[in-house]
């Protein structure tokens, strides 16, 4: 077992985590956010949102893309652009691999809340081949779509000349990463290959695709991204997943479920099943899922203790979408054999022990789990 494994002391973040900076107190830097955030002016935040909605207001077109899957945060940021700050967004969605009936259901209830959406729907054929490629490669089966929802707004942007985007928030600083991007308010092409497509371009695979196979995934032309002044919401006001969730009710007519597999929200990632494996991959490769990452976002919400959360953990983490085995089977077009070998490929062995025919976090790590700290 590696002696460089580190839980952060107020939330459960692990040294695991890519990017994730710990203090000499082991605490996160996403938990050292949380606490400055406490000190920020946000009705100041506010005012320079305002300011800069300005630059790009228009009275008779649209201002402002807003990426949007008909989820709590998306619906919140559009319905915040247009009924409280006066913008005129134009809502773009790209379709997930596996898109679950709620999540079509929520994003036709979003749309019919008031907004105007281009729904961005690749094709299947080539979307279920690179999801596959990635799958075998690197255990990330559902990072073409993360990758789209950068490149493809990007490319809508850019093709209906609205060069203001908004995102919801910047997972770095939010969640444990890069320092880099707590002061930086604006996306370039340097942070959105390097740590929000983990260092990915899928031009690399035009050894198996042409451009046009991929014309969703490639980034526009330089000189054209430069254009672009792609931000977060989560730079002018204190981001609160809860409030964005009530809001989406409220509103946009989101509609929650009865819980995932492996957490105990019932208001997130509700529109694909690969979301599911997705969260499995990362408990796989780094020994946390999304237990782990809805109970460090109540925590960092003081909804939840710290002790509250390692119980949850202990209980949901790691679990794997049983139900969805056979949807993956058939996606993928694998036996189980070939998918598990996959799988077994990328276990973290020096956190992950085998029981049972499935990978679970090792005696050792889960005790300082619930400690926090170093194993020693």
């Amino acid at each position: 077992m590696s002696n460089a494994m580190q839980y952060c002391t107020r939330c459960l973040t692990p040294s695991t985590r890519p990017r994730v900076v710990f203090n000499e107190e082991s605490v996160c830097n996403a938990c050292q956010w949380a606490e400055k955030k406490k000190s920020i002016d946000w009705a100041q935040k506010w005012n320079e949102l305002e300011k800069f909605c300005d630059e790009f207001r228009r009275k008779d077109d649209f201002d402002v893309i807003v990426p949007c899957s008909g989820g709590k945060d998306g619906s919140y940021v559009a319905w915040q652009m247009k009924h409280e700050l006066g913008m005129h967004p134009l809502c773009v969605s790209v379709s997930p691999p596996l898109q679950t009936e709620l999540g079509r259901r929520n994003l036709d209830n979003f749309r019919n809340s008031g907004f105007d959406l281009i729904e961005i729907r690749p094709n299947p054929a080539i979307y279920r081949r690179l999801c596959k490629r990635m799958f075998i490669e690197q255990a990330r089966a559902k990072f073409p779509f993360v990758i789209a929802i950068s490149t493809a707004v990007a490319q809508v942007a850019i093709k209906f000349g609205i060069p203001f985007v908004i995102y919801g928030e910047e997972g770095e600083t939010e969640y444990g990463g890069s320092d880099k991007y707590v002061d930086q308010i604006f996306m370039d092409s340097e942070s959105m290959v390097r740590v929000f497509h983990e260092g990915n371009l899928l031009s690399e695979y035009l050894d198996e695709y042409s451009k046009a196979d991929l014309r969703w995934w490639l980034l526009p032309d330089e000189d054209d991204l430069k254009k672009l002044r792609i931000t977060w919401w989560s730079k002018w006001e204190s981001w609160d997943d809860e409030l964005h969730r009530d809001l989406a009710v409220q509103k946009c007519g989101l509609q929650t479920s009865s819980g995932e597999v492996g957490t105990f929200t019932n208001y997130a990632q509700l529109d694909d099943i690969l979301q599911d494996l997705h969260m499995y991959e990362c408990f796989i490769k780094f020994g946390y899922g999304r237990a782990t990452a809805d109970c460090n976002l109540a925590i960092k919400g003081w909804r939840m203790t710290r002790e509250e959360a390692v119980e949850i953990v202990k209980k949901k983490d790691g679990a794997f979408p049983e139900k969805y085995l056979s949807d993956y089977l058939e996606y993928f077009k694998m036996t189980e054999d070939e998918f598990w070998s996959v799988i077994d490929s990328f276990a973290n062995t020096d956190v992950l022990e085998k029981v049972d025919g499935r990978w679970w976090l090792k005696p050792a790590v889960i005790k300082v789990l619930e400690k926090g700290g170093n194993i020693i």
